[in-house]
C-alpha cells in the first residue's frame, strides 16, 4: 500500500528585544508566549501516541527563554508588574493601561468576566493616560493578575495549582498572590526546553534551528539577490560585504544548539524560508543535511508550477561528483496557510475534515509514496482559535494515527524514506516563503534605508576596528548581528502593520546607535529619526471605521460617489497579514448600516468569479451562503448582486454587534478569508488595533 507521511515543522521565533547596554527586554513576547505556545504545542502532540513532529527553535528565541527563568529578569513589563501598584510611576501606569489589554478579546478576555469589564471600561477612555487615571489600584491589580492568567496555556490551566485557583477567584487579587504567579511562571519557563530534550531523546520530535538571530542573512550572501528574485525590486545603493556575518550566525547558531542539547543539528529552516544556492552550500559544509523552504522557489527553480514536486524528496548537489548535497523540503503553501490563517474561524471537526480530506486528494492523486509539508508558525496563530487551538490539534492529531495510508514523520526521517522517489536538483533559485522573492525585507523606501544604516554603520565601524580591543569588537559584532534579524525589515514598509511599530523601530536603530556608543563616538544624529517616519494613525491602515448610517442600493456597482461614502473599508492588501497578496481575489471590503441593514461591498477580481465563487458570512451563531452571479437576489430583506463589485444587504440585528468573517469558495473549495487575523464587527472598532501580536 502506498504512504502519505506528513511532516509538520512548528517555527518557534522571536527576535531579540533586549538592548544589552542598558540590560532592559523591551517587549515581552518570549515571556508571554512561554506561558502559552512553546510548551503547549509540543504537549499537544505528546498526548497522542504515534504522532510526530519537527520543531525549529531559533537561537535568539532560546537565548530569551533561558533569561525568564529568572524572576528578577529585567523585562520593562515583568519590573513593572511586580511593583505595587501605589509604587507605579505615572509612565508606567499609562504603559500599563495600554499593554495590559494585547490579547486575543474573543478568546483571552471576554472568557475571563472582570478582565472584559475592565476591558470594556478602557475602551470608554479616548488614551491610555485617562483610563489610568480611571483605574483604581485594586482595577490595576486585577488587570494585572488577569492579564497574566490570560496568557496561560492550557497545560498551566490543567497542570498549576496557583493558576487553576486564580482562575477559579476571578478578581479581587493581592499583591502577594500576583507576585506568587509571577514567580511560579518563572519556575514553568524553567521546564520548557527540558521538555522538547525529553521528546527528542524518545524520538517524538526533531529540533531544528535557524541562524542566530533570524537573520536574512544579509538576503542570503549577496544583496543583489533582491533583484535576481524578482528584476523590478529596487536595491538599496550600498557598498560592504556582510556576507561574513551569514557564516558567523550559522556557526553560532549550530554552537549554541549543541550546548543546549548534546548534539550538533541536523536540519535548518532558515530565516523566512529564505535560501540560496551559495547559503545553502554554506550550511552544507557544517554538517547540516536538511532545509526547507516554499513551494514557490521550487518551482521557480524547475521553471514550472509542478504540484506533484514538493510531494517527493528534493535533493541539492554542489559538485559534479555528486558528492555533497543537501536534502530540500518544500512546504505545501495552501495546506499551511489553512491552518494558520483560516481554520480558526471554523469548528474543530470542520476544520479537521478538510483537512484530512485535503491530504486524501494528495494521497489518492499520487502514484508513488508522497511526503506532504505543512511548516508554519508555531506561536501566533492559536490565540485566534476557541482553547488555544488544543481542540483542533487533539482531534487532527487523533485523526491521522487511526489512518492506515497516512503517517507523520520529522524532517530528519523523512530525508531518508527512500520509498518516496527523489528529485535531483543541480541549481536553486533565490528567494523566501512569500512569493518567492525578498519584497518583505528590501524594496521599499524604509527597507532600504534599514539597509542604507546598517553599511553605513559597519563602514564607520571597520575604520575604527583596529583601535578597539577584542572585548569591543565582539561586543559591536553581536549588535550588527542583531541588526540584522528578518524582524526589523518585516515591519518596515506599508506590507504589515502593529501598534508596536514605533517600540520596533526605536530598537534596530538603538543596536545600532550602540555600536557608535561602544566605539566612544557620537552615532550620527539620522539615525535617531524614526525610520517608520508616519505614526500608526497617519499610516493607510487596513481599517478605517464607518463615519457615517449609508443606504446603498444594492446592483453590483457603485451608483455614485457619494452610495458608499462614510462606509468602513478594509483593505486587504494592507491588513496585518503574512501571506503573498498576489493570490487574493477579494482586494477590499466596505462595510456599514442603517437602521435596518447591514452593508457590504467587495471589490476585487469579481468578473472572473461569477457562476464560479460564493461568498460565505460567518458569525458565532449563524451562517449565510451568497452565489457571486450577474443577476440580483431578494430573498426577503436580504438582496445581493455581481457586477463591478459584490454587493450585499441583509437584516442588521441578526449580526450587529457580532465579530463576523468571510470565506471566498470558488468551485467549492477554500480561495480566500476574509480578513485572515481579525474579525469586522458592525459597531465602533477602536479595539481591532489589539488583535495582531508579535
Amino acid at each position: 500500500m502506498k504512504q502519505t507521511t506528513v511532516n509538520f515543522l512548528w517555527h518557534m521565533h522571536q527576535p531579540y528585544y533586549r538592548d544589552d547596554l542598558s540590560c532592559e527586554i523591551v517587549l515581552p513576547w518570549v515571556f508571554l508566549h512561554a506561558l502559552k505556545d512553546y510548551y503547549d504545542m509540543p504537549w499537544y502532540l505528546s498526548q497522542v501516541e504515534g504522532i510526530k513532529a519537527t520543531f525549529n527553535l531559533v537561537p535568539s528565541l532560546l537565548i530569551q527563554l533561558r533569561a525568564y527563568e529568572d524572576f528578577e529578569v529585567r523585562d520593562k513589563l515583568l519590573i513593572a508588574l511586580r511593583k505595587e501598584v501605589s509604587a507605579l510611576r505615572e509612565e508606567q501606569k499609562h504603559y500599563l493601561a495600554e499593554h495590559l489589554f494585547y490579547a486575543n478579546v474573543e478568546h483571552m478576555i471576554k472568557p475571563l468576566p472582570r478582565y472584559f469589564a475592565l476591558y470594556e471600561k478602557r475602551l470608554s477612555f479616548a488614551s491610555r493616560e485617562e483610563a489610568a487615571a480611571q483605574f483604581s489600584d485594586q482595577e490595576f491589580l486585577d488587570l494585572e493578575v488577569l492579564y497574566l492568567l490570560a496568557w496561560c496555556g492550557l497545560y498551566l490551566r490543567k497542570h498549576n495549582t496557583l493558576v487553576a485557583q486564580l482562575l477559579e477567584k476571578g478578581a479581587g487579587y493581592s499583591q502577594q498572590e500576583k507576585i506568587a504567579l509571577l514567580k511560579s511562571l518563572s519556575e514553568f519557563i524553567a521546564t520548557i526546553i527540558p521538555f522538547y530534550k525529553k521528546l527528542m531523546d524518545e524520538g517524538r520530535i526533531e529540533v531544528s534551528t535557524t541562524p542566530f538571530n533570524h537573520p536574512i542573512s544579509p538576503l542570503l550572501l549577496d544583496i543583489e539577490n533582491g533583484k535576481r528574485a524578482n528584476p523590478s525590486t529596487p536595491i538599496p545603493d550600498v557598498k560592504g560585504d556582510l556576507s561574513g556575518d551569514a557564516v558567523i550566525q550559522t556557526e553560532r547558531a549550530i554552537d549554541y544548539y549543541t550546548k543546549l542539547f548534546g548534539h550538533k543539528p541536523t536540519g535548518f529552516w532558515p530565516a523566512e524560508g529564505a535560501v540560496s544556492y551559495d547559503f545553502l552550500k554554506l550550511i552544507r559544509e557544517r554538517g547540516i543535511l536538511w532545509a526547507a523552504s516554499d513551494e514557490e522557489i521550487l518551482y521557480k527553480t524547475l521553471g514550472k508550477h509542478d504540484k506533484q514536486a514538493i510531494y517527493r524528496r528534493n535533493r541539492l548537489f554542489f559538485d559534479e561528483d555528486a558528492k555533497e548535497s543537501i536534502a530540500l523540503f518544500f512546504r505545501d503553501h495552501a495546506l499551511s496557510d489553512l491552518i494558520g490563517f483560516t481554520y480558526s474561524g471554523w469548528e474543530a471537526e470542520k476544520a479537521v475534515e478538510d483537512f484530512i480530506g485535503r491530504i486524501e486528494t494528495i494521497h489518492r492523486e499520487s502514484r508513488d509514496d508522497t511526503i506532504v509539508n505543512v511548516i508554519l508558525d508555531g506561536e501566533n496563530a492559536w490565540e485566534y482559535y476557541p482553547n488555544n487551538a488544543f481542540d483542533f490539534f487533539s482531534l487532527l492529531y487523533n485523526k491521522l494515527v487511526e489512518l492506515p495510508w497516512c503517517e507523520t514523520a520529522t524532517m530528519g526521517e523523512s530525508m531518508q524514506n527512500d520509498k518516496v522517489p527523489e528529485t535531483t536538483l543541480t541549481h536553486l533559485e533565490p528567494g523566501s516563503w512569500i512569493g518567492g522573492n525578498f519584497n518583505i525585507w528590501i524594496g521599499h523606501k524604509e527597507k532600504n534605508r534599514a539597509w542604507e544604516l546598517i553599511y553605513r554603520t559597519r563602514a564607520d565601524y571597520e575604520k575604527r576596528q583596529s583601535q578597539l580591543d577584542a572585548a569591543t569588537q565582539k561586543r559591536i559584532l553581536k549588535e550588527f548581528l542583531i541588526a540584522e534579524s528578518s524582524d526589523w525589515f518585516w515591519w518596515y514598509g506599508d506590507d504589515h502593520h502593529t501598534a508596536e511599530m514605533a517600540t520596533f523601530d526605536a530598537l534596530f536603530r538603538k543596536h545600532l546607535i550602540n555600536v557608535y556608543h561602544l566605539m566612544q563616538e557620537t552615532p550620527p544624529d539620522d539615525l535617531f529619526v524614526p525610520i517608520a517616519a508616519e505614526t500608526e494613525a497617519e499610516k493607510n491602515l487596513f481599517l478605517k471605521e464607518p463615519t457615517s448610517e449609508i443606504s446603498p442600493f444594492i446592483d453590483g456597482r457603485i451608483v455614485n460617489f457619494f452610495e458608499w461614502l462614510g462606509a468602513g473599508e478594509m483593505d486587504l492588501e494592507q491588513e496585518l497579514s503574512s501571506m503573498n497578496m498576489e493570490d487574493f481575489r477579494i482586494k477590499k471590503v466596505l462595510f456599514g448600516w442603517d437602521e435596518q441593514h447591514a452593508y457590504f461591498a467587495m471589490q476585487g477580481e469579481i468578473a472572473e468569479l461569477v457562476g464560479r465563487g460564493e461568498i460565505i458570512l460567518q458569525a458565532p451563531e449563524r451562517e449565510y451562503r451568497f452565489a457571486i452571479g450577474n443577476t440580483p437576489v431578494q430573498q426577503g430583506d436580504i438582496r445581493y448582486q455581481a457586477g463591478e463589485i459584490f454587493e450585499l444587504r441583509l437584516p442588521k440585528m441578526p449580526i450587529y454587534g457580532e465579530e463576523i468573517r468571510f470565506t471566498l469558495m470558488v468551485e467549492g473549495k477554500i480561495a480566500q478569508q476574509i480578513p485572515l487575523y481579525s474579525k469586522i464587527a458592525l459597531e465602533k472598532m477602536d479595539h481591532l488595533e489589539l488583535y495582531w501580536f508579535v
